[in-house]
């Protein structure tokens, strides 16, 4: 059984977590559940992966310990983000999503619109698993059209 000033985290893969409860009640989410059950259940959070929760509770104990200074929650979130691949961002973002974690959701979508920009359209194409629905007349028309659009685009 779960001490009182901690939770149980499960994810969709079934692996358990201990949360402290006060990083735990950050996400909107997490906080109505404890609010609405016993604080020694077992909470699924069937959205969220094992890799991805692991994550996550790392950026919610950071913010416990960084406490409401925003330098200390700045040089907590880099280096958080350090080093994060895109897919792992993507995971994240929906975990954020999920849990109501609207600091985590933000840092993440900054992160992954440095990442983007000035990416090429066949990159974003690729990476995002995006179909191609343009005939190459009309992408060229497009192209054309839309030059401003694609000045400092990194070459296809």
């Amino acid at each position: 059984m779960a001490e009182e000033n901690t939770n149980t985290l499960k994810s969709s893969d079934g692996q358990e977590f201990l949360i402290s409860k006060k990083a735990a009640i950050l996400s909107e989410k997490i906080k109505a559940m404890v609010e609405e059950h016993d604080s020694s259940s077992v909470f699924p959070l069937t959205d969220v992966n094992s890799k991805t929760l692991a994550d996550v509770i790392t950026f919610l104990n950071k913010h416990v310990e960084c406490g409401d200074d925003d330098d200390k929650k700045k040089s907590c979130n880099d280096e958080f983000i350090a080093g994060k691949e895109f897919n792992d961002l993507l995971n994240l973002v929906d975990a954020a999503n999920y849990l109501d974690l609207k600091d985590l959701q933000d840092l993440i979508t900054g992160k992954m619109a440095d990442m983007i920009k000035d990416k090429s359209v066949k990159w974003m194409r690729k990476t995002f698993n995006l179909q191609n629905d343009f005939s190459p007349e009309e992408e060229e028309k497009i192209r054309k059209e839309y030059a401003w659009a694609h000045e400092g685009v990194e070459e296809d």
